[in-house]
């Protein structure tokens, strides 16, 4: 089965944070990038939020920049910024409430600095409730001294939230909105707070949240590359140092999560599979 295929039954949902008017014309770049992909689904959904001086005209500009695009797409728009991770959550959360309450099947969430090109549509993959790309940083492997028989097979799952598919319908909720209230709470009581939640609750990551809804609704999950490829992605962590672990501007099978000019390391490429 071909990821183009499952995409053609999915709604494909987009996230996005907007603060200057240069956000929005990156934003129509990446748009224009993932056209023949967005295409290919069964339809659009983007959740914003907004930041600046002017976040109303943003999301007035924004709106129209989708419908040139995406004439038919639902745009939601959350009424709060709550920041890096929570914020983040916030609009994962918005495009699976909307899908579920719509009866979608499937929901091929993305985010705007995501870049897909079409091979993506041709990745070969088995059928499961979740496809994913795991995330995996330099520290995560020198904890376990490079030894990388833990980051094989089932025995590593920390999937990427900048690019998944999932079976809403088998899927309870996507984070828990009271957790996320409660983590608002704690860090809106720091003192100059700077985004960083992970440094104030101990291992407090949009990763692990989605691991969670995973493993308590038992989804079946397939990796979206193969085991040669998990090989490269973690040579390239090891060798590039990378303590990002959402890979950023490294391609794998199409699928980038890229950061103009914010580069770690020169945008890499794993070989395709079989290669």
């Amino acid at each position: 089965m071909r990821l183009g295929e499952i995409l053609a039954r999915s709604v494909f949902g987009t996230t996005a944070y907007l603060e200057v008017a240069d956000d929005l014309e990156r934003l129509e770049r990446h748009i224009v990038h993932n056209l023949p992909v967005l295409r290919e689904s069964a339809g659009v959904v983007v959740a914003t939020n907004y930041g600046g001086e002017a976040p109303d005209e943003l999301a007035a500009a924004a709106h129209t920049l989708w419908r040139r695009y995406a004439p038919g797409c639902v745009l939601l728009d959350s009424p709060l910024n709550r920041g890096h991770s929570i914020g983040t959550s916030d609009l994962d959360n918005l495009l699976f409430d909307h899908c579920k309450a719509a009866g979608v099947h499937r929901l091929c969430k993305s985010a705007a600095d995501v870049l897909l090109d079409a091979q993506a549509l041709d990745t070969e993959v088995a059928d499961a409730e979740f496809h994913y790309l795991d995330a995996v940083s330099y520290d995560a492997l020198a904890e376990q001294g490079f030894d990388r028989a833990g980051f094989t097979g089932d025995r590593f799952f920390f999937p990427q939230t900048n690019f998944y598919v999932i079976d809403v319908r088998k899927t309870d909720y996507l984070v828990d909105k009271e957790f996320l209230d409660r983590s608002w709470a704690v860090v809106g009581r720091l003192p100059g707070y700077d985004g960083r939640i992970w440094e104030h609750i101990p291992r407090w990551s949009c990763e692990l949240l989605l691991r969670k809804c995973v493993l308590r609704n038992r989804l079946t999950r397939r990796h979206l590359m193969s085991d040669d490829q998990w090989d490269q992605v973690l040579t390239i962590v090891q060798e590039h140092r990378s303590t990002d672990c959402s890979l950023k501007n490294v391609t794998v099978n199409g699928i980038c999560h890229v950061h103009e000019g914010e580069a770690p390391w020169p945008a890499l490429v794993v070989a395709p599979a079989g290669a």
